[in-house]
Formats: C-alpha cells, sequence, structure tokens
C-alpha cells in the first residue's frame, strides 16, 4: 500500500499502538500461553491492519474502518496472485478481533477503545461457515506408507537418518518440530518409550508427553528406529544431549570454494522445514504425492479405529498427546466419503442370518438376545 494519502506523508507506526502492541504480545505469551508462531501470525494481521488505515491510533477506529479493511481483503490477492481464501479473511478478522477484545477491557485502554467495534470483525455467517469447511486431506495409507519406506536407501549417515525419522513418525505420530528437537535421552530403548520433556523439546502448547512406541501397524518401522539407535549409539557415539536426528554437516572446501555434506553435524536442526523437504523427496520417489507428517496421525488413528478396543485407542490418545480422547477421534478419525459408503455397506454382515427375516421375527430375535 502507499504511505501516501491525499497528498500528505501517513506515518509508518504509530509509537501509541506499539506500546499496546507489546503489552498483547506479552499478555498472548505470557498470558495466554501461545506459541511464538501463533503470535507472529497475530501480528501479520495487525500489521496488515494498521497499513490499510495508515496506522491510525487503535482508539480512533471506527465501524467504517473494519467495514473498508474487509471488502479490502476481498479482493486482495496472496503471493501466488489468488484472491485470498475464505479461511485466511476469517483467521485475520479473528486476530483482530481478539486484539480489540482485549484493548476494550485492559485498564489502560478501556475508556478509550470502542469495544462495540469487535462484532465487526466478523465474516457473514454464510461466509463464515464456508470458511470452516476445509478440503478433506487425504492421509497415505499403510500400504504406501510401508512402499516409500522400503525404497528409501540406508547406505550413508544422511540416508540412515532420513529413514529413521520417516519410521519414527509412523511409530510415534509425534509432530515434527517435536522431532527435530529430541534429544538421544529423550528415547529408552529398552523400553521403547520417548519422553517428550517440554523443558527443551517443542511439543504443541509444551506439554510433557510419554510416548510408547506403536509397532503393530507397520513392524518394518519399528525395525528401522531400532537400527539406527543401534547406530547412534555403537557407530556415531552419540552423548545424551546429543540431538537424536542430528542436522546434515556442511563445510566449505578450499579447493572448490563452495559448501559440501559431510555427514552428520551434533546440532539440532532449527526448524522442521529440513523434515518435510525428506518427506516430499520419499514419496516422489516412489511417485506418490506429497503426505506431510502429520497426516500419518490420519493413518494410525483410521488403522486403530479398526484394531482397538476402546480402553486401547484411549492409551493411544493420550501417545499423541491429547488429553481429550475425542481430539483424536474428530480431525484424525473422520473417515473419508468412501470410507463412509463401506461402512454402512457393511453394517448388518455380522448378522447374515437375519437378513431375510421379518421385522417382527427381528425384533423378536434381538429381544431374546438381550436376555442372554
Amino acid at each position: 500500500m502507499s504511505n501516501m494519502e491525499g497528498g500528505r506523508m501517513m506515518a509508518e507506526y504509530n509509537p501509541n499502538n506499539e506500546i499496546a502492541k507489546k503489552q498483547y504480545e506479552e499478555a498472548l505469551l505470557h498470558g495466554k500461553y501461545r506459541d511464538p508462531k501463533t503470535v507472529k501470525a497475530v501480528w501479520n494481521s495487525i500489521n496488515s491492519f494498521e497499513a490499510f488505515t495508515g496506522h491510525i491510533d487503535f482508539k480512533d477506529v471506527s465501524t467504517e474502518h473494519v467495514k473498508a479493511f474487509k471488502e479490502s481483503l476481498e479482493h486482495e490477492k496472496n503471493s501466488a496472485g489468488e484472491l485470498l481464501s475464505l479461511s485466511t479473511i476469517r483467521s485475520t478478522l479473528g486476530n483482530l478481533r481478539e486484539l480489540f477484545e482485549w484493548l476494550a477491557t485492559h485498564p489502560k485502554f478501556i475508556k478509550k477503545v470502542d469495544g462495540r467495534i469487535t462484532q465487526y470483525f466478523r465474516l457473514s455467517n454464510n461466509a463464515n461457515r464456508a470458511a470452516r469447511a476445509s478440503k478433506e486431506k487425504t492421509p497415505p495409507t499403510l500400504e504406501e506408507l510401508e512402499t516409500t519406506l522400503k525404497a528409501m536407501p540406508s547406505k550413508t549417515d544422511i540416508e540412515k537418518r532420513d529413514r529413521a525419522m520417516f519410521a519414527f513418525v509412523i511409530l510415534t505420530c509425534i509432530r515434527d518440530d517435536a522431532l527435530v528437537s529430541l534429544k538421544r535421552k529423550d528415547v529408552d530403548a529398552d523400553r521403547r518409550i520417548i519422553w517428550q520433556d517440554p523443558r527443551h523439546v517443542r511439543t504443541k502448547r509444551r506439554k510433557g508427553i510419554l510416548t510408547k512406541f506403536l509397532g503393530k501397524p507397520l513392524p518394518l518401522a519399528e525395525e528401522i528406529v531400532m537400527d539406527w539407535l543401534k547406530h547412534l549409539d555403537e557407530v556415531f557415539d552419540i552423548k545424551p544431549n546429543d540431538p537424536l536426528f542430528p542436522k546434515t554437516l556442511t563445510r566449505n572446501n578450499p579447493e572448490t570454494m563452495a559448501f559440501e555434506v559431510q555427514g552428520l553435524s551434533r546440532e539440532h536442526y532449527a526448524n522442521s522445514g529440513q523434515v518435510r523437504d525428506i518427506f516430499r523427496a520419499a514419496f516422489k520417489a516412489v511417485g506418490l504425492g506429497y503426505y506431510n507428517p502429520h497426516l500419518f496421525r490420519n493413518t494410525i488413528v483410521k488403522w486403530a479405529l479398526k484394531n482397538m478396543s476402546q480402553f486401547e485407542f484411549m492409551a493411544l490418545s493420550q501417545n499423541i498427546g491429547h488429553e481429550h480422547v475425542m481430539t483424536t477421534y474428530n480431525p484424525y478419525g473422520k473417515l473419508s466419503a468412501d470410507e463412509q459408503i463401506e461402512a454402512i455397506e457393511k453394517i448388518g454382515a455380522k448378522m447374515p442370518e437375519l437378513q431375510d427375516v421379518s421385522i417382527d421375527e427381528l425384533v423378536a430375535e434381538i429381544v431374546r438376545r438381550g436376555k442372554k
């Protein structure tokens, strides 16, 4: 957006707003325990709104400013040249609504900010429903995961690490950001247990999570992980505080004046971006589209729905790091359209002897079985 309006220079920042934003950041990080990445997304929304309004004081924001901003978002395009999705617009408005709700109740701003404008930071009901209706992401099948895993090379240390990371996510359903922050001491190889220590493992909301290897869905994954742990201990001579999956070591070659790969370092990856690149390459090598690591949870949960008792499923839910079992059921256990149809068609298949009986006979049989 231009920094000129009506021939006059528009401010690039507002000191009063900056003070409020700094206090709001503290409230998000330390009051609501928001992840820094989430706070960064909030910041982007606020900066976008400030740029649109010319950095006017938050106390001077009116309903007209909000309505105009919403209209501008409907015509704004992303980096790919496409109009912003409804979900992106909904998220942006939600971030701003929370900011102004906070301002409207803060002792320093309560008499200065019009709290009535918060309701304007919303989409229409229909648009809101459409924004929440996300496109179904199909998870990989166990067969696809096994095919990919078998095809991954394992001659060098780097190849061994890459294959072990892929297997580890299948085995534990761990989040990729937690994966790259694990230390060797976090894994008990004898008991096949991981303690995701929130003091250094980047778990969601910094929860401590006890995770047991789940080898039944794909035994090959457990074999590969156990081989990797043995390789680390016996060949790589890893120390307890060294990363479980060290990043690639690159050094400058004075002869070629270029950086070259020279095995593994003793350092953690800074983030999980490299993990996704490794997984993307692994799937591409066997002719499959990319499945992000988080989708592996869906694969394992769907396997569990078919093969576990309620008691065992509860254990799996805790193993993943969920406090409530419905958190596991709802987002990760949702069936695809084909799975839904298949399950419905199989209803009654376990009672073939009752398929062709009358309603009266069926009711009588149900009553009889209920008395057993």
